[in-house]
């Protein structure tokens, strides 16, 4: 398995600052830049920040409160990359990796967490690789155009 990749998301940092000469990373038309992202959250308030942001960056979002109400969301799209809360009511991150195992479907997978444990958890459900709350936006961006490039689905 690759390596867990880490970063850091901030509400806080909502882009670069004007002026700043940082590139961000643009969809570029391909069918995974047109796959929707799936965002799954018990948090309403993570749900309605990443899903607003995410679409200001011209991406197409789906989101879910628990991982029953994701795995009913696969049943209607693909997505090109899951960012996946563990702890949630209902069917939590690790149960809803198994769901997607016994499926026998596979999704670039980010694991959003505040824990400590992150780089654990992501390598127990074979995530790619991992966010840690607070948000850093621009890494954010980085981390879901590179794992929605891989088109590692097998499905």
């Amino acid at each position: 398995m690759p390596a867990l990749e880490r970063i850091a998301l901030s509400p806080d940092l909502p882009g670069p600052p004007q002026g700043d000469a940082r590139a961000r990373p643009q969809a570029d038309g391909s069918a995974a830049a047109r796959a929707p992202i799936l965002v799954v959250d018990d948090d309403p308030e993570i749900l309605a920040m990443l899903r607003d942001f995410l679409e200001s960056e011209g991406l197409i979002v789906r989101t879910a409160s628990n991982g029953a109400e994701a795995l009913e969301t696969l049943d209607e799209l693909v997505p090109s990359i899951i960012l996946l809360d563990m702890r949630m009511p209902v069917l939590d991150g690790w149960g809803f990796a198994e769901q997607l195992r016994a499926r026998q479907l596979t999704y670039p997978i980010v694991v959003m967490t505040a824990a400590e444990s992150a780089s654990r958890w992501a390598e127990e459900i074979g995530a790619n690789g991992y966010i840690a709350k607070p948000f850093d936006v621009n890494e954010l961006l980085q981390t879901i155009e590179r794992h929605r490039q891989r088109d590692n689905r097998q499905n």
